[in-house]
């Protein structure tokens, strides 16, 4: 069956393709069209990486999405129960779903996807945030019932922010890392638009699927383009060829000037850090990363690189999260005599010359890595390494191509320090990013008080015990810092005037409404 559709597309998409890259004054097809910096992958349990994630979210539904508010609403299921000990969920599903092949979707698919997730062999990236689940059980072709090990306050949350839901007979005999042609080109999901062409390093065409289970979507396909370079995306939405980018604050002058144009500016789960790899001995002491948070002058980097367009942080729960966020927390200094005499209580003097030397006359020197083509971040960096300079700390930087740096440094933890960001659920839960040995603890923090938090904040149902719980995780963060949070940017996005509908939320969320948007010829 895919083989035959593929054939018949080739001529329609090679044709819509040049003919939405004709202009952007609505003389091409019903199209959105959004850049990604790297190839995806199309598997939603597998994604590494913002790209992977952002088209995701338009192939695959899930359980429940989030509304405007960021508050768990229907998606694939219809409705759904919660025992009153918080440890039974119980899922009625949408009747009559159809994957993009046709197949019917039932409860089997969300027992194979969780089961696939919480897998230690699968290769899931979501399995620290589904640790809780104990079982899931199918109680019938449309009813599936998780139980939990114990109460745990974000599920709702994860089930609506990256665990969309795979086709269980997709994967049969083979394990979802070996399933190339569904992760690279070709995927079946239940969402609202299908993949009808992959071409790698190039675009990837979706169209929209006339079975969906929601609301008809109005476009009618949403193109996602390979365009790596920040500043070649900005020229490609100018010129017409690309509908909603998200920018970098040194685009605002020109794009806000564009004709056909808009700036939107949302709140998001956001926090971008520096994180320094804890298994190297640099690194290791509490006192060092005290010092590194004192000797980097985040106010410079907010008003000068940000332009303003970012928050000064409190650690790595954002002030977005205001239920969570303790304000009364004081504003990150920038105190370089104050870091010189931390790092002389972790052994380390400076020479003559001001330079950093342990006991054994070893320089303080190491490599910081960043995303090549983003200048707000290449300008953080320069900035920390100017900063570090000034107390005599070495930090060299290199620049990466983003898939390169997440999947042959990040993930495997081969590295000194990155310049990164971590866009968390909309819950102050934060176990799997920072909790001992967890995956996506790529810093490997480990701190047995962290643990204790953040495992209890996560188990919490009370919402005035888990504020309690999580600002004290923020206090415990200024004594042994997990990484060094620069700011909480604020979400810049150019987009086409030509766009209607879309949610005001954050990119990464208002594409799970995908079907909502639409153009204006």
């Amino acid at each position: 069956m895919r083989s035959i559709h593929r054939v018949g597309w080739r001529l329609a998409i090679a044709a819509s393709l040049a003919a939405s890259c004709a202009g952007g004054d609505g003389d091409g097809p019903n199209a959105l069209r959004i850049p990604l910096i790297n190839d995806p992958i199309l598997n939603p349990v597998l994604a590494p990486d913002i790209g992977s994630v952002l088209i995701n979210k338009v192939i695959f539904s899930s359980l429940v999405r989030p509304d405007e508010q960021l508050r768990p609403v229907p998606d694939l299921a219809a409705s759904w129960t919660t025992s009153d000990d918080g440890l039974e969920y119980t899922f009625a599903l949408k009747p009559g779903v159809k994957w993009h092949d046709g197949e019917p979707f039932t409860a089997n698919d969300v027992k194979f996807t969780f089961d696939q997730i919480v897998d230690v062999k699968s290769g899931s990236r979501l399995r620290s945030d589904f640790a809780a689940i104990a079982t899931i059980e199918v109680l019938d072709s449309l009813t599936v019932r998780f139980r939990l090990k114990a109460p745990f306050a974000p599920f709702l949350a994860l089930l609506g922010y990256n665990a969309g839901i795979l086709p269980a007979h997709k994967f049969r005999d083979r394990k979802l890392t070996d399933a190339t042609d569904f992760n690279r080109s070709a995927p079946v999901g239940t969402g609202p638009f299908r993949v009808i062409q992959a071409a790698a390093g190039s675009a990837i065409v979706l169209e929209k699927n006339p079975q969906y289970h929601g609301q008809a979507p109005a476009l009618d396909q949403v193109i996602f383009r390979i365009v790596p370079d920040v500043n070649a995306q900005v020229a490609q939405l100018l010129a017409g060829e690309l509908d909603i980018v998200p920018i970098e604050p040194a685009n605002l002058p020109s794009v806000e000037r564009a004709r056909g144009v808009t700036v939107v500016r949302n709140p998001i789960v956001q926090h971008v850090y520096v994180g320094f790899n804890q298994s190297r001995p640099f690194f290791k002491s509490p006192l060092v990363r005290q010092a590194l948070d004192l000797a980097v002058n985040r106010k410079a980097i907010v008003d000068g690189v940000l332009k303003g367009a970012a928050d000064l942080p409190r650690g790595t729960i954002p002030m977005v999260l205001a239920g969570f966020f303790d304000a009364s927390l004081p504003a990150p200094g920038f105190l370089p005599d104050s870091a010189r005499v931390l790092l002389a209580k972790a052994g380390w003097n400076a020479d003559d010359q001001g330079v950093l030397h342990d006991g054994a006359g070893k320089p303080f020197a190491f490599t910081l890595l960043v995303d090549k083509g983003n200048p707000t971040r290449e300008q953080a960096a320069l900035a920390v390494q100017q900063d570090l300079r000034r107390i005599g700390i070495d930090a060299s930087i290199e620049t990466l191509e983003f898939a390169t740096l997440v999947r042959d440094r990040v993930l495997p933890a081969d590295y000194d320090a990155v310049l990164i960001w971590w866009t968390t659920p909309p819950d102050p839960d934060q176990y799997s990013f920072y909790a001992t040995g967890q995956d996506n603890n790529h810093v490997r923090y480990s701190n047995v008080r962290a643990d204790s938090l953040l495992a209890a904040g996560r188990a919490t149902l009370d919402t005035t015990r888990r504020r309690e719980i999580y600002q004290q995780f923020q206090r415990l963060e200024l004594e042994d810092p997990p990484v060094l949070v620069l700011f909480y940017p604020r979400e810049l996005l150019a987009v086409s005037r030509r766009i209607r509908g879309l949610p005001a939320l954050g990119l990464r969320d208002a594409l799970r409404h995908a079907e909502m948007i639409s153009t204006v010829r």
